[in-house]
């Protein structure tokens, strides 16, 4: 699809291009373009249609009809390999997010297991508790963990 729509616009030796940035849709479609055409991105708040129905038809025209007549204000948009690494960095920040979901849900599955390790040891996650819980799972069916058995 996309390389498809790129050779269109080459072939028809359309190098200017605009479109709207609305949530991640564009993304996709500037990184195939990004190489052989001038991109500018519009801010969909400075392109909104004055009112009507919208369709994307009716937006599409809109849009072009503000480049066209160069009323289209660029959003900047940094080189690729630093698109790239910001990614990554914001990857990089949320991972210990993550952890501490994981940990929670971890503790949740052993919860609804009736796994009250918390009674027996200081650390959920320590050496001992992973200890116990590889044991029970090695034989699910095994009730001498179980209290009062």
């Amino acid at each position: 699809g996309l390389k498809q729509l790129l050779k269109w616009l080459l072939d028809r030796n359309c190098k200017d291009v605009c479109m709207e940035s609305t949530g991640k849709y564009w993304i996709p479609v500037y990184n195939v373009l990004e190489h052989d055409c001038s991109i500018v991105l519009a801010h969909p708040k400075y392109v909104k249609a004055i009112r009507g129905k919208k369709t994307d038809k009716k937006d599409a025209k809109w849009i072009a009809d503000l480049f066209k007549h160069d009323l289209v204000a660029g959003s900047f948009m940094p080189p690729a390999d630093i698109r790239q690494l910001r990614d990554l960095m914001r990857y990089r920040f949320k991972l210990p997010c993550f952890k501490s979901s994981e940990k929670n849900r971890y503790q949740n599955c052993l919860t609804v297991s009736n796994i009250q390790l918390g009674n027996v040891v200081s650390d959920t996650f320590g050496k001992s508790s992973q200890k116990i819980i590889a044991k029970i799972l090695e034989n699910p069916d095994d009730t001498s963990f179980d209290i009062g058995s």
